[in-house]
Formats: structure tokens, C-alpha cells, sequence
């Protein structure tokens, strides 16, 4: 069989609290055709894939997809998590879907993505961006009829964080009007909102912006987590966006950790300096639920004699990190009647399905043992 597809967002398929590995966009052109998997066995057949790109590009993978132990630690244990809201907590950067609306949405657009890509300073951008706009008060009250719309899982992921005690901020270079409506969806008080604010005349025209928010200007997002920080005395703060101005707020007294969401932007300057990247807030609730369902286990060891079997194809033994932790003594600690380590040559995770023959009798002459 044979198919098409094209201009395929890149995303990660989630299995657990960690995502496996993200996949490129664009797919192209897959021919497939079934081969014998296993000599001498009629259950277990096979696809070899040939693909041929319809048109080239570039594949960027990320080293960060599959957080450190030191990275959950500080997730797990964090006090506070500031959110950006534009493509983050919400599916739409807001300035632009009011420039859209009052009709200027093109030219708006294109200085929104500066900023984010770090290519202009964000006071620039935003008092551009605004002129642009020239917004009346009538036109704002009727933008903000429309109901914001959430990212998946962000209400779920923000409810987890509050029943575990953590507070929950909401740091954005959008505007106070459209982000209210947001945190009153998830229960985040207005105390917790750092944005910026327009500003209207007394007969509703537009007047401009309050520039006394830390959030009007470049490093105001550092500026508003480091009173944030400081104000309530927080050993450790998270912030969670998708642009360089979330990106810089880590740094001394600002935030310990930056989780980069790509569920619906990725910029890959910024993604590849994070310390996270997650495609899921799904992702991030499970590393809190596992947590907290394993945690009477922490630093128990698997006791019973063993034999580890694993395929030199897997994926997750080419983890970074995990071929040296199995081979080097790291695994051994763990499992202290580890007797051997087996490598099966030319097979990948499913090692009972590609290799039965094999791996049946790999099993047997371990039991014999006994």
C-alpha cells in the first residue's frame, strides 16, 4: 500500500510521563510492502518502508524532549509556575486576533513573530504593533464577547499544580482585558496576572499603553518572575512558554527552569535552549502524578535474580545516557542480582515478536539455572 502526506505538525505520541521521541513535519511519499519477519515462523510478518521526499526538508531534532533527573526534581518540587499565555495557555497569540478583528491582522502578525524570535526588542514591537491597530474601546468590549480558546490539557494541568499546593501565574506581554477572561476560566485570582494594559480616552479612544508594567518593555518577563520570586519568598519558580521573552527569564533570582511548549508554536531558537521541550501539557501531569504514586518506592531496588535482554535496535536504548548507565555499572546498582546483560543483534523493541525463536530460548536457559 501506499499513501501521501504532507505539512504534518510535528508533535509527540504520549505513552507515559515522558514523550517519545518528536517526529519531523512533512512526511512524505511512504511505499510499503510486507516481507517474512521470522524464519520458519508463519505468525509474524513485517513492512519495510521506502520513503522518496516529495519536496526536501530540513529535520531538526531536539535533545531535550526527555527531561533530566535534575529537571524533574525541580518540576516536582516546584513553588510556583509562571505561564506565558499567547500559544501557550491559549491556541492564539491575542494581539493578533484583535488586529484581525479590527482589521489590520497581516501587518500585525508580522511584528508579533520579532519579538519572539528575538530579533527586535518587545517595547518596538508592541508600540508598532498597537499603531497599527489604533484600537477604540467599542471595538475591544465587542473583540472580548468571543470566549478565549485554551490549549488542550492546560485546565487539567493547571488544577493539578493547585491541588498540589503550587501557585499558579500568569506572565504574558498580551493585555490585562483579554487575558482576565482567561484566568477566570482556570481559577487563577487577578492578583496572579502580570500583563499589560490599554489604555482609552474618555470618549473610548485609544490612548495607548500603560509602560509601568514590567511586561511592556524588554526583560520585563524576568522583571515580573523575580518580584514574583522575591515577593513570596519562593525557593524555586517554573516558567512555562514559547518565546525568547519566556526563555530570558532564566537567570539569577528569576526563574530555576524553563519548560518550552511547542504544542502550538515551535520556535526552534527558543525550543533548543529550553530545559524541557513538551508538545503535551499531558506530559507534564503525568511527571507529577507518577511522582506521587511511586514515591513510597523511591530507592528500592529490584532484588530477584536477573537477566536483562534487549535489542541493539531500540530506541530507548540509544536514550541518551541509558546505553552507558545499563553497560557501565549504573544498572548494576539498582539491580544488585543482576547476572547478565544481553544485546540480541539486528532487532528492536519487540523482541518477542521479530526474534521468538531466540528470545524463548534465552528464557529457557535462564530458568534452567534454577
Amino acid at each position: 500500500m501506499s499513501f501521501q502526506a504532507q505539512s504534518v505538525r510535528a508533535v509527540s505520541r504520549e505513552q507515559s510521563s515522558v514523550p517519545l521521541p518528536t517526529f519531523s513535519p512533512k512526511i512524505t511519499r511512504v511505499s510499503v510492502r510486507p516481507i517474512g519477519m521470522v524464519r520458519k515462523s508463519k505468525l509474524f510478518n513485517s513492512f519495510v518502508a521506502s520513503v522518496q521526499p516529495v519536496e526536501a526538508s530540513a529535520v531538526t531534532s531536539f535533545d531535550n524532549t526527555l527531561p533530566s533527573k535534575e529537571v524533574l526534581d525541580v518540576w516536582q518540587n516546584v513553588n510556583a509556575v509562571c505561564f506565558d499565555v499567547d500559544s501557550t495557555v491559549c491556541i492564539d497569540e491575542g494581539i493578533d486576533e484583535f488586529a484581525e478583528f479590527c482589521g489590520a491582522g497581516k501587518a500585525v502578525a508580522e511584528w508579533t513573530a520579532r519579538p519572539m524570535n528575538g530579533s527586535v526588542s518587545f517595547e518596538d514591537a508592541l508600540a508598532a504593533r498597537l499603531s497599527l491597530i489604533n484600537p477604540s474601546l467599542s471595538q475591544l468590549q465587542d473583540f472580548l464577547k468571543r470566549p478565549p480558546r485554551l490549549s488542550p490539557g492546560i485546565d487539567l494541568l493547571v488544577k493539578k499544580l493547585k491541588d498540589k499546593k503550587k501557585d499558579v501565574y500568569l506572565v504574558s506581554g498580551g493585555f490585562r482585558q483579554m487575558i482576565n477572561p482567561v484566568a477566570s476560566i482556570l481559577g487563577i485570582t487577578l492578583e496572579n496576572i502580570f500583563a499589560n494594559q490599554m489604555l482609552f480616552g474618555s470618549n473610548g479612544e485609544f490612548a495607548g499603553f500603560d509602560k509601568n508594567e514590567p511586561t511592556s518593555r524588554s526583560g520585563g518577563k524576568p522583571t515580573a518572575v523575580q518580584q514574583i520570586k522575591k515577593a513570596h519568598g519562593y525557593k524555586s519558580v517554573v516558567m512555562i512558554g514559547d518565546g525568547a521573552t519566556d526563555l530570558e527569564a532564566r537567570m539569577p533570582g528569576g526563574e530555576d527552569l524553563f519548560i518550552c511548549y511547542g504544542g502550538v508554536q515551535l520556535r526552534e531558537s527558543v525550543a533548543a535552549k529550553a530545559d524541557w521541550l513538551v508538545f503535551n501539557f499531558k506530559d507534564l501531569i503525568n511527571s507529577l502524578e507518577n511522582w506521587e504514586l511511586t514515591a513510597p518506592f523511591s530507592g528500592c531496588k529490584i532484588q530477584v535474580t536477573t537477566r536483562f535482554v534487549v535489542g541493539d535496535l531500540d530506541a530507548t536504548y540509544h536514550v541518551p545516557g541509558t546505553k552507558e548507565y545499563i553497560l557501565n555499572g549504573g544498572f548494576k546498582i539498582e539491580v544488585p542480582n543482576l547476572q547478565e546483560v544481553v544485546v540480541m543483534e539486528e532487532v528492536g523493541h519487540f523482541i518477542n515478536q521479530e526474534k521468538p525463536d531466540e528470545i524463548n530460548a534465552r528464557i529457557y536457559d535462564f530458568i534452567q539455572r534454577f
